[in-house]
């Protein structure tokens, strides 16, 4: 879990135009790479469609992008829609590099902000700037995108942080029900699903000795605290997990993630627990039963968790049936 990323350089060259076509920002990419060393690797494994709401949004998507360095290699296409405004495309294409045992590595980002009515139909206007054959990711940075939205319709796999979907924070039933719906049918990945993968790695490795596996099936009781969706998502992960009824899983308002769950078997009790203190990148966990020694686990969290995520999302753009199921799960935790 190491903060490990590759951090790009400045932009080895950038052209800018306002007011212009799609193929005049394809024209501005080939000339650009054209115009650097054949000692430069061209690597690409992935499309990455960033959906931003504003261009704040669009500047942390990318930069969260150029942080992976390395890792992910390939075309990031930001766009900024503005359905309202005159219409017209105005672009922004950059090449940059990062450096891998001593070669450049290149990498691609394409900015647009989309005026007018072209703005209500993106996937057409990013099918020239997408790499074949390679997968299509499109991340929607602070929305749950609707079902029968055009860019889901051509996505090999949907990206989403139910952390920054609007109105999550305070009610995230809504988000978590549409999140639902959207998983049914697409290949959805969820950044703050991916940020809870040290707190799920910690409390299944605490059920592994011996002495502790018959407490597994004896979970009676469980405390999830944690910022509203998160949370959801991780006391349905082990709602669904432990086939427990919802009203053994309590959630309860914290600025950090833990857990706490007590288990009860042939009459000795266990409790086994999972947090994050204030001020540390670390996860610790604990298991303690009566008879048994006392088992501690930590884990390293990275200092830069977007970049982090966003690279685990990158790593397995595909369904997922345990996400799919804990989402479920938290959407009847939100609806008590």
């Amino acid at each position: 879990m190491a903060d490990a990323l590759a951090v790009a350089d400045q932009p080895l060259s950038v052209w800018e135009g306002d007011g212009v076509t799609i193929s005049e920002v394809a024209s501005a990419l080939v000339r650009l790479r054209r115009g650097q060393p054949e000692t430069a690797t061209r690597t690409s494994c992935v499309t990455l469609v960033v959906v931003g709401v504003d261009e704040d949004e669009a500047t942390a998507a990318t930069n969260a992008m150029h942080r992976l360095g390395a890792r992910h290699p390939g075309r990031t296409l930001v766009l900024v829609p503005d359905p309202d405004a005159e219409k017209g495309i105005d672009a922004r294409v950059a090449l940059h590099h990062t450096q891998v045992e001593g070669h450049a590595v290149w990498s691609e980002d394409i900015r647009l902000r989309v005026r007018g009515p072209a703005a209500r139909h993106l996937d057409s206007l990013i099918e020239p700037l997408t790499l074949p054959d390679l997968p299509l990711c499109v991340w929607f940075v602070a929305a749950a995108p609707a079902l029968d939205d055009p860019l889901v319709a051509v996505a090999d796999a949907v990206l989403v942080d139910l952390r920054q979907i609007p109105g999550a924070a305070g009610d995230p039933a809504p988000a978590l029900i549409s999140l639902t719906r959207l998983a049914a049918e697409h290949s959805l990945v969820d950044l703050s699903w991916v940020r809870l993968t040290p707190w799920r790695e910690l409390l299944g490795g605490l059920f592994e000795p011996a002495p502790y596996r018959p407490f597994l099936d004896s979970v009676h009781a469980v405390e999830v605290c944690g910022l509203p969706g998160p949370r959801h998502l991780l006391g349905g992960w082990i709602a669904s997990r432990l086939r427990l009824p919802s009203f053994a899983v309590q959630l309860r308002q914290e600025d950090h993630v833990s857990v706490v769950m007590a288990a009860t078997s042939d009459g000795h009790s266990g409790r086994f627990s999972v947090e994050r203190r204030a001020g540390e990148h670390l996860v610790r966990a604990r298991a303690e039963a009566d008879g048994a020694p006392g088992q501690e686990l930590v884990l390293a969290l990275p200092t830069d968790t977007l970049p982090w995520s966003l690279g685990a999302a990158l790593s397995r753009p595909y369904r997922d049936p345990v996400y799919e199921e804990s989402l479920a799960a938290a959407a009847l935790l939100a609806r008590r």
